[in-house]
């Protein structure tokens, strides 16, 4: 627990010898008894501020509220100006010892919680809340992630209400991150004891989705204190601070079960996204696996796609970092040159914001390694210099984010050191194996001369595929299987290739390449009127498209590789239209 006196320093000035003797006195008469009343021990003291050490959060937060309902007791008479308050923070965790002192992560982020707690207010951590919720009978208000001085991710906080005190807004404005919570299901079985099987998919679910470091997830604790109550879901958002919740339901019949699942937004009430599951129990942790994985994996791209299209309706000025992110991912994901420097520019105004923004220097880091592998930036080496810059910058400022550790792996992928990418891959997929583009990333890895594993392409790719079905990757999912299996030159490389192109030219968001290159392979196999069809397709949307255009379509060795494979189809493209040059 830090615990700090408000403008110490403005009543000092006015009259130092009664103010440090009223806090001598109050220290002996008041704080100190009441600290060691709740087990706890005076780790240091700093001028007018205390650092305590407890043996339990809850110890610390009844002394807390203990303290601040007596100091209002004890100043309701003094002139307003003339009141002591103290701001509290407390934070529970691992230190480090030292001789008396402790020192470490946690006493650090103690003290900038006690920097947002308003006069006469307690803040607390994420750990501290989890641990006392439900435990004392003052209620905690989620103030949602902050950022805050010298620690590089923001923290997740909530005011403890103390009658009396006047409570401000705290953080920066804007929002950081989305937030979440995951209500109990439903069991619509008539068996009461299937509640085990519901209240397990629910976990597991919060579980998962917390590893994503770009959501605020609820804890259990606070999501499963709404469990067989009929209040409405707006109302339960209001009460937990969240914007988005999931909730659902589980039928058992027999050996038969149906899981459904809802995303609702709860400002508005709109339903995001919905979708039912009908499986046979057979084993029935590897079902319970297998509906956490589909809910996970459903829910956070269709909470991304919703929070995308939200910053649409905004104009730029007023985009926090997080908005400017969302809106850059936007156009990020509609591939064209004029869009990438439109999101550039959104990236640009959000790092001027937030230098050390991990999210905004992951997109920028993203956005710029697009431009290699696509060719269509400006300076190659430039641009890689950039996303490996950015790369290594968000990764030594949260280690734990897997969406770092992919901006990392993929920068080095684009600058050739494939073992140092897959190491690095790996290590964001330990932390969130849920992450969809961490799958895809780790396919480039395999992408090395000889080409021989197109088999671990393709599995990488299906599994990114599996997780998020709707993402915009999507097309270079395909597009990617197809170069890999043509580099290779494997057995029966051109049909599945063919198969990978022509699911990528089906794709919205499809590039003319992809639509040309399966133009090749059908009229390779004889298939004329198909290839004609495509070819058709390609040019139509991009109608200065060549032969020579398509052979140096990408500036990376496994296209040049793919594209030798089939090079002689080139004439037979000409021959149906395409122009030379």
């Amino acid at each position: 627990m830090a615990a700090d006196l408000v403008g110490f320093s403005r009543l000092v000035s006015a009259d130092e010898e009664k103010v440090i003797a009223k806090l001598r006195r109050l220290r002996s008469e008041t704080i100190d008894p009441m600290i060691s009343e709740h087990d706890g021990r005076i780790v240091k003291t700093m001028g007018d501020g205390l650092l305590v050490e407890f043996s339990s959060s809850s110890a610390a937060v009844r002394m807390a509220v203990a303290l601040q309902d007596q100091m209002q007791e004890l100043e309701a008479k003094e002139a307003v100006d003339d009141r002591f308050q103290f701001r509290i923070g407390i934070n529970s965790g691992e230190v480090v010892v030292q001789g008396e002192d402790v020192l470490g992560d946690c006493v650090n982020i103690a003290a900038r919680l006690e920097s947002l707690a308003p006069p006469g207010g307690i803040c607390v951590g994420r750990t501290v809340f989890e641990l006392v919720d439900g435990k004392i009978d003052t209620k905690l208000t989620p103030l949602g992630p902050q950022q805050v001085k010298n620690i590089p991710h923001p923290i997740d906080a909530w005011r403890v209400e103390i009658d009396g005190v006047v409570t401000q807004p705290a953080g920066i404005p804007g929002r950081d991150r989305a937030s979440i919570a995951v209500l109990p299901f439903e069991n619509m079985s008539s068996d009461p004891e299937q509640d085990f099987l519901a209240d397990g998919i629910v976990e597991d679910v919060i579980t998962e989705l917390s590893r994503f470091r770009d959501l605020f997830v609820m804890a259990r604790n606070s999501s499963f204190a709404y469990k067989g109550t009929s209040k409405d879901v707006r109302q339960i958002a209001k009460e937990l601070g969240v914007e988005y919740i999931v909730e659902g339901s589980v039928r058992r019949a027999g050996n038969r079960l149906r899981v459904t699942a809802q995303l609702i937004e709860t400002e508005s009430g709109t339903h995001v996204w919905a979708e039912r599951w009908d499986r046979t129990i057979d084993d029935l942790f590897s079902l319970q696996d297998e509906l956490t994985g589909a809910i996970v994996s459903a829910v956070q791209p269709e909470l991304g796609a919703h929070e995308r299209a939200l910053t649409l309706s905004k104009p730029v000025e007023s985009l926090s970092v997080w908005e400017l992110c969302h809106r850059a991912s936007d156009w990020q994901a509609r591939i064209d040159a004029e869009k990438f420097d439109e999101c550039e520019r959104l990236l640009r105004r959000a790092l001027e914001l937030e230098p050390d923004n991990v999210r905004a220097l992951v997109h920028f880091s993203r956005l710029q390694v697009s431009r290699v592998f696509l060719g269509i930036g400006r300076d190659r080496d430039a641009e890689l210099a950039d996303c490996l810059a950015a790369g290594r910058r968000a990764v030594e400022l949260d280690g734990r984010n897997d969406e770092a550790h992919r901006a990392l792996g993929i920068s080095l992928v684009a600058a050739g050191r494939f073992d140092e990418a897959l190491n690095t891959i790996e290590r964001g997929l330990s932390l969130n194996p849920n992450n969809s583009g961490l799958h895809y990333s780790r396919s480039f890895c395999w992408l090395r001369p000889p080409y021989e594993f197109p088999d671990r392409v393709e599995a990488d790719t299906n599994m990114a595929l599996k997780l998020s079905p709707r993402d915009p990757l999507k097309v270079h999912c395909h597009g990617l299987t197809g170069q890999a299996w043509l580099a290779s030159g494997k057995p029966g490389c051109e049909d599945k290739a063919r198969a990978a192109f022509e699911l990528a030219a089906h794709e919205a968001n499809t590039i003319w390449p992809y639509i040309a290159t399966a133009a090749a392979l059908n009229v390779r196999q004889g298939n004329t009127e198909r290839a004609r069809d495509f070819l058709s397709a390609a040019l139509g949307r991009t109608p200065n498209a060549s032969l020579a255009k398509l052979s140096n379509a990408f500036p990376n060795p496994w296209w040049t590789a793919s594209w030798a494979r089939i090079a002689e189809a080139g004439e037979l493209l000409v021959e149906l239209g395409l122009p030379r040059e």
